[in-house]
């Protein structure tokens, strides 16, 4: 192997070892400091991002400050030659393998900060794992071209033919476009029109719940997240990605002049017979824009079963349960991106009921269903006082005389107060909050200044859940269970596991759809009267074995039956082997 340069023990910050080794003098490393504290970014993405100093400088001093040594020589092992899931790991995570033995691999990546994120996907094909850093352009060199990723030649192919299947449905973008005078000629061309055409359409039909485009150094980076995670599919040269970005902008009637201010907006288009909402969020970065499309769909939605998103017969069960009571509230602990509105509007199918009147509001109405009077919130920046928060529009809904009510999700204390008021005069009220468990959901109420009480008298269940891909079952391949992974099913008696493998049918990503893992707390009269007595503090340990199972729990029941893999669990549990 070629001279690696030797690293630390331990982590330093990068910005110390710029200036020890004087690289850059420190009024500069300051300012680079400053504007990655601004623009919300690490030091060391900055620093790339400012070409301030060669790669080739630049990446050694990461090695460094991460501990681990720097190698710009060895020539990794040929993709073809590693074992199909190995290599599709390594094509997906843009890394590269130096060596390999039976149990332990040399990989050299560009990004060592996602390296807590790549052990326990090489640690679940059985192989322990020393890291080493790399230049980009080495990893771009050997990379091959990845089987899911949208060739330039082929976006481009048959643009008149989908330009017909996608149409805009906001007849006021024409009249948008010429009202800005200062618009390129090149935004009306049907190369560009229809190119935006083509990778809406593309995101539509790949299922995709987000559309990334990227600004970069040389042009832009458009990425689909699928299944909650993000893939690349394509990349433009600058004055593509410039018209590209200004073509969204202007579907959405936003300022494409303003290049200083976060911009949000949405347009609606017409796609196969079915109508797609996309909300567009805007933020300028240092390469130009940054745009995220979030896809909704607008029509409405069909049947959502509980069973179907991945329920278990006994969580089922204790959910319809719950949902009889007349009154009380059910909430859903989650991180964004997590399924809680999609489990919240599954409920409201389950307990749809022509007798009773359900309304739900909600920041977006992200599904449309029959028989429920839903509102979007809005907030009016300009008049403060004419928004429509969660809070006001509550309190309104309370003498609309509901039976049901779904708040989209707590934010606040002044939303959650009169939640509780709701669900303790008579209504019961379903809504979602941020919280990493079902336990801290009653942590987070606490610390925004709900009073445990009143909090204990009004809440019937809290669950939390998290998404897990699904293996493809096309391409799933079966094998033995290690001994970490043995012991971990042992009480599900499963010695065998699924691994993903990659097919037409999965795009090659191995896994296709998600399904659900819950974690169940029913708040018992047990547990009231415990609180009482002791306080919320004193009654944790309690709380916590009233669960019916973990998310970790539910993840293994799922590993056991062959839906997901321990790779999956790790990424979205955290590393258990």
């Amino acid at each position: 192997m070629a001279r690696l340069i030797a690293a630390s023990a331990f982590k330093r910050p990068l910005e110390l070892i710029i200036e020890e080794k004087k690289l850059l003098d420190q009024q500069t490393v300051s300012s680079l400091r400053n504007q990655a504290a601004e623009l919300g970014i690490s030091f060391e993405d900055m620093l790339i991002a400012s070409s301030k100093l060669p790669d080739e400088t630049i990446f050694p001093a990461i090695a460094e400050s991460y501990g681990i040594e720097f190698d710009a020589a060895t020539d990794p092992i040929a993709y073809s030659d590693l074992p199909d899931r190995l290599s599709a790991i390594c094509v997906r995570e843009k890394i590269l393998i130096l060596s390999r033995s039976d149990k332990e691999l040399i990989v050299a990546t560009s990004h060592p900060a996602r390296i807590n994120n790549l052990k326990p996907l090489l640690a679940a094909l059985g192989f322990s794992t020393n890291f080493v850093v790399t230049l980009p352009a080495r990893i771009e060199t050997f990379l091959p071209q990845p089987a899911i990723e949208l060739p330039q030649n082929d976006l481009y192919s048959g643009i008149s033919s989908l330009a017909s299947t996608l149409k805009t449905s906001d007849s006021g973008i024409r009249r948008n476009e010429e009202r800005i005078s200062d618009i390129s000629t090149s935004l009306e061309t049907p190369s560009v029109v229809e190119l935006v055409n083509k990778i809406l359409l593309l995101a539509v039909n790949q299922n995709a719940s987000d559309i990334h485009a990227e600004s970069t150094q040389n042009g832009a980076r458009i990425r689909f997240r699928i299944d909650g995670v993000l893939t690349d599919r394509v990349e433009l040269d600058v004055q593509t990605a410039s018209s590209f970005i200004s073509r969204l902008l202007i579907m959405a009637k936003l300022d494409i002049t303003e290049k200083v201010m976060p911009q949000d907006g949405s347009f609606k288009v017409t796609c196969e017979n079915r109508d797609v909402e996309f909300r567009i969020a805007c933020m300028p970065g240092i390469y130009g824009q940054n745009i995220v499309l979030r896809l909704l769909s607008g029509a409405e939605a069909v049947k959502l079963e509980l069973g179907n998103i991945g329920m278990l017969g006994d969580e089922l069960r204790l959910i319809t349960t719950i949902t009889k009571y007349p009154h009380g509230m059910i909430l859903v602990a989650g991180p964004t991106g997590s399924g809680k509105s999609t489990t919240l509007y599954g409920v409201l199918e389950a307990i749809a009921d022509p007798k009773m009147k359900f309304i739900t509001i909600e920041d977006p109405v992200e599904r449309r269903i029959n028989g429920v009077q839903q509102i979007q919130v809005r907030v009016n920046r300009n008049e403060p006082e004419r928004s429509l928060t969660f809070a006001r529009g509550l309190r309104t809904i309370l003498r609309l005389d509901p039976d049901i009510i779904l708040i989209g999700e707590i934010r606040d204390a002044e939303t959650a107060q009169i939640a509780i008021q709701a669900s303790l005069t008579g209504h019961m009220v379903l809504s979602t909050i941020h919280a990493n468990s079902s336990v801290e959901t009653l942590r987070r109420l606490e610390n925004i200044g709900i009073d445990f009480h009143l909090m204990m008298s009004s809440l019937m269940l809290v669950f939390a859940q998290r998404l897990l891909r699904k293996l493809c079952p096309e391409c799933r391949t079966m094998r033995q269970a290690n001994d970490k992974e043995a012991s971990l099913l042992k009480e599900l008696r499963a010695d065998k596991v699924y691994e993903p493998k990659g097919c037409p049918a999965c795009m090659n990503m191995g896994y296709r759809g998600r399904t659900g893992i819950f974690e169940f707390l029913q708040i018992s009269d047990a547990i009231r009267d415990m609180v009482a007595q002791r306080g919320l503090t004193e009654s944790m340990h309690y709380i916590r074995e009233s669960r019916l199972r973990t998310l970790l729990e539910s993840a293994l029941i799922k590993v056991a039956a062959g839906e997901s893999d321990f790779a999956e669990l790790e990424r979205v549990c955290g590393p258990c082997l």
